[in-house]
């Protein structure tokens, strides 16, 4: 990888390669939406998939939320789209039918993680931002580890890991929830660097993550998608990419709670030109 290259500028190249039919749910449509869709048809053939239809765009009309969900990842899967991002049908019920349609055992679990901008305009990656991940040691060792991998693996990016815990080292002791959760993190900070990855235990002090590290790992995933809630909703920043990653294949995520898609679309392109 080109040192001087952000991931943000690999994707975008990666995704210019060739021009993909790229899916994605869109059930009620905001102008800021439609706005952002229309930029990403710079990169992509758009296809909507929608309850109703939407002016400008191709669009797949079906009648519930349920059958728009299936039919983007049938029709992904059977190559009448190049990839997909999921939008605003049912996460779960996503990932169940992605499970189904690929022969992925229905007991995998998935690798999720984010990459933010903050509004200085610092991307970093942020892994356990779903609620129900993290919630045991041996879930934040895949989580973390898996996603260094990721990031090795797809940008050839060396990760530099910030670690939190729900506590500073001066209040170890005096609760056992966060006692736990300081004792955990020094053990992901000695696993990672044996693996030959860098991290530090940042314990609560998120502020000190950056600019060293690119990938930040939340104590758990509660708090993750508190810090992913509160930066992207409230803190003016921004969720480029949010891919959803098994064994068996991938796709490009969101949250439904997001007005502008641009950038997943880009990502979407990305994945299918890989």
């Amino acid at each position: 990888m080109d040192k001087q290259k952000t991931v943000s500028q690999i994707i975008e190249e990666r995704a210019k390669k060739k021009r993909c039919r790229i899916g994605i749910s869109i059930l009620e449509e905001s102008d800021e939406i439609l706005e952002s869709l229309r930029r990403a048809q710079e990169v992509a053939d758009i296809v909507i998939y929608s309850n109703h239809k939407i002016k400008g765009f191709e669009t797949i009309i079906l009648s519930n939320d349920e059958e728009i969900g299936r039919a983007l990842v049938v029709d992904y899967k059977e190559g009448r789209i190049n990839q997909f991002v999921r939008g605003q049908v049912d996460d779960f019920g996503t990932v169940d039918e992605f499970k189904k349609q690929f022969n992925i055992p229905s007991d995998e679990k998935r690798l999720c993680l984010a990459q933010l901008e903050d509004v200085k305009g610092r991307e970093f990656f942020l892994t356990m931002a779903s609620n129900p991940e993290g919630q045991t040691l041996e879930d934040k060792i895949r989580i973390v580890e898996g996603s260094c991998k990721w990031m090795k693996e797809e940008f050839g990016v060396n990760p530099r890991v910030a670690i939190m815990a729900t506590c500073r080292p001066g209040s170890v002791g005096k609760d056992p929830v966060m006692t736990k959760s300081y004792e955990e993190a020094e053990y992901l900070v000695k696993y990672l660097t044996e693996k030959g990855y860098e991290a530090k235990n940042i314990h609560i002090e998120l502020q000190n993550a950056l600019p060293w590290a690119n990938l930040i790992a939340p104590s758990n995933g509660t708090i993750g998608n508190q810090i992913f809630r509160a930066l992207v909703l409230l803190g003016g920043g921004k969720n480029m990419l949010t891919p959803t990653i098994f064994s068996k294949g991938s796709y490009e995520d969101n949250s439904r709670n997001e007005t502008d898609y641009y950038s997943h679309i880009v990502f979407a392109c990305a994945l299918a030109n890989k």
